[in-house]
C-alpha cells in the first residue's frame, strides 16, 4: 500500500489539493486535540444559544474565567502605568501645558526618562533582540533589589508575555521525541501544549494535594527514574510558583528541595513565576527560584535556571499589552549565543510591553517630600 506521501505524489496538479487536514504536520493536529477543552468549548455553544434563545437558561450571561484575562474581567487598568505608556506613545504631550494639569508629575518624569532610554526615542521602532538596553537595566536593577543578589541585565530577554519565551526554551532543549521535560499535573495547558508542538515527551509528576500542592521529591524521583527507564532524555523541570491553576506558594523548604534535586539530576529548572504578585495572605510570600539558589551558595556554574515573568498578572493585569521576560542564568557562552540566535528570529518584543515590564519592576516609590506620589500607581481609571 502507498503511504500518504506516495499518493500524493502520484496525484495530478488538477486533482491534489495544495492542503489537506492530513497533510498538516502531526504535531500541530495533536496539539489541537490537546487544546480543545470541553468546558469552553461547552461555554461558547450555549452563549451561542442565549443569542438565539435568551430565555433557555437560568442566566444571561457567561464569564468566561478558563484563561486569566482580568480587565476582561472587570480588574481597571493601573492608572500610572496607562499615563506612562500614554505619554511615551505620544511625546509632543510632554512639551504641552495641559499635560501638567491631566498627568501626574510621577508619570511625565518616568516618561521622559524612558524615552531618553529608547534610541531615536522611537516607540514605533525595533529595539535590540533581547529588549531596550537601558529597560533591561531597569528590570535588572528591580530583580537585584527583590532577591537581594545581583542580576545582570545581559541575562534578561524581553519578551511578548511569557508563553514566547516558554516556546522558545522548548525549542532550545528539545531534539526529538526522546526528550522529556517534568512538567506539574495539574498545570497550565502553555507547557504542555508547547511540549506537543515540540514533539516532546511529556514527563508528568504530580502535586500533593494533601500537602497544600507542594512539590514531592520523592514522586519527581519516581517519574525521573521511569522516563530514564524508558530511554528519555528528561531536559528540564517546570515548576509554576506561585501555582496555576492550584494557588499554592511553595515554602522555602520546598524550593531548597528542588534546586538540589535539579542540581544533582542535571535538569534545567525552568520556574514560571508570572504570578509573584498574586499572594494574597500574610502567612505566605514568593521566594524567587534564583534568591533560593544564591542562597543555597549556588552559581552559575551549580545550576542553569530559567526565571519567566509576565505583565499579564498580578495587580496589574495587563495581558493584552504582551510584555514579558526571561531571566537565563547557568549557560556557558556557546549556548548563550544560540539563545540569543532563538530570540533574534522574532526581531524584538514590543516596545510598549518592554516599558511595561520596567514599570512593574519599578514602580514609584514613596518619598518624604511627596509621599502622596507613592499611592499613584495604585489609582485607576
Amino acid at each position: 500500500s502507498l503511504t500518504l506521501r506516495e499518493e500524493e505524489a502520484t496525484m495530478s496538479p488538477a486533482s491534489a489539493r495544495a492542503l489537506t487536514v492530513d497533510s498538516l504536520n502531526p504535531k500541530v493536529l495533536a496539539l489541537a486535540d490537546h487544546l480543545r477543552g470541553a468546558v469552553a468549548g461547552r461555554a461558547q455553544r450555549m452563549q451561542k444559544e442565549l443569542e438565539t434563545n435568551p430565555g433557555l437558561y437560568p442566566f444571561d450571561e457567561i464569564i468566561y474565567c478558563n484563561l486569566s484575562n482580568p480587565h476582561y474581567l472587570g480588574q481597571q487598568p493601573i492608572k500610572f502605568f496607562r499615563e506612562v505608556l500614554a505619554l511615551c506613545d505620544y511625546p509632543h504631550l510632554l512639551n504641552c501645558s495641559v499635560t501638567s494639569s491631566i498627568f501626574s508629575s510621577d508619570a511625565i518624569t518616568r516618561a521622559r526618562e524612558i524615552l531618553d532610554l529608547i534610541p531615536g526615542r522611537a516607540m514605533g521602532g525595533y529595539s535590540h533582540c533581547q529588549g531596550t538596553e537601558g529597560l533591561r537595566n531597569a528590570i535588572a536593577v528591580g530583580i537585584a533589589t527583590r532577591d537581594a543578589f545581583p542580576c545582570n541585565a545581559e541575562d534578561i530577554f524581553l519578551t511578548d508575555g511569557a508563553a514566547a519565551p516558554v516556546h522558545m526554551v522548548m525549542h532550545l532543549l528539545i531534539r526529538d521525541e526522546k526528550d522529556g521535560i517534568l512538567c506539574p499535573i495539574p498545570s497550565h495547558f502553555l507547557y504542555t501544549s508547547s511540549m506537543a508542538l515540540c514533539g516532546a515527551t511529556l514527563v508528568p509528576y504530580y502535586l500533593d494535594e494533601s500537602g497544600g500542592w507542594a512539590v514531592s521529591i520523592s514522586d519527581l524521583k519516581k517519574q525521573l527514574d521511569g522516563a530514564r527507564s524508558e530511554g528519555i532524555t528528561v531536559r528540564g523541570l517546570v515548576v509554576v510558583n506561585p501555582g496555576n491553576p492550584t494557588g499554592q506558594v511553595l515554602v522555602k523548604e520546598n524550593q531548597c528541595e528542588i534546586v538540589e534535586f535539579c542540581r544533582i539530576e542535571n535538569l534545567v529548572l525552568l520556574a514560571d513565576e508570572v504570578y509573584q504578585e498574586n499572594v494574597y495572605t500574610d502567612e505566605k510570600r514568593f521566594i524567587s527560584f534564583k534568591k533560593i539558589a544564591r542562597s543555597m551558595g549556588f552559581g552559575e556554574e551549580d545550576i542553569s535556571l530559567i526565571s519567566f515573568h509576565s505583565v499579564s498578572n498580578g495587580y496589574y493585569g495587563e495581558c493584552g499589552r504582551r510584555g514579558g521576560y526571561m531571566e537565563v542564568t547557568g549557560f556557558n557562552s556557546e549556548v548563550r549565543k544560540q539563545v540569543y540566535k532563538v530570540a533574534s528570529l522574532s526581531s524584538c518584543s514590543n516596545l510598549a510591553g518592554q516599558v511595561l515590564v520596567s514599570l512593574v519592576m519599578n514602580p514609584p516609590k514613596v518619598s518624604k517630600y511627596a509621599s502622596h506620589l507613592a499611592f499613584a500607581f495604585l489609582y485607576t481609571f
